[in-house]
Parts: C-alpha cells; structure tokens; sequence
C-alpha cells in the first residue's frame, strides 16, 4: 500500500499511523516481538522510507515456523537465487 498511496501516506503524520497500524497488525498476527523491533526502522527519517522492514521481518517469522527440513528446503532455494551467474 505504500507504494500504492504514496502521495497519502508519504506524509509524514499519516505514514507514521499507517506504520503503527501495520505494525500492530504483524504483532497479532505472528505475536513476535523481533518483528516489532524490526519495524521500529520504519521511523528512522528517510531511512526507515527505504528498508523493506515489513517484508524482512515477516520472512523472518516464516522462517522460525517452518520445521527443520522445510527450513533446509528454504535455505537452499534463498542460496540458489542470490548465486550470481
């Protein structure tokens, strides 16, 4: 959505509610507190604009829910889209 409504919620006021929102939304969904602290990023002036804090955050949450094999599975497909040819 911040891509979307960029011109809304790019103001400063109304993007920071829109953050806290979404950040609230995270926490009652995945209940992780690393998220919230991730997310905190996001209101590092023109910093916190540019990190993909929510997209790296819940892939984290991912991460830490799937099972050991599936966790090797996901390790191995993240090594094989970063190998640069």
């Amino acid at each position: 959505m911040d891509y979307l409504a960029a011109p809304v919620f790019g103001v400063p006021i109304i993007g920071d509610v829109f953050d806290i929102i979404v950040t609230g939304l995270l926490y009652f969904i995945t209940k992780s507190k690393v998220s919230v602290i991730m997310n905190l990023a996001e209101f590092i002036p023109f910093l916190g604009d540019f990190l993909p804090v929510y997209t790296v955050s819940t892939m984290i949450w991912i991460l830490r829910e799937l099972e050991d094999d599936k966790l090797i599975l996901v390790k191995r497909v993240i090594e094989f889209l970063s190998n640069k040819r």
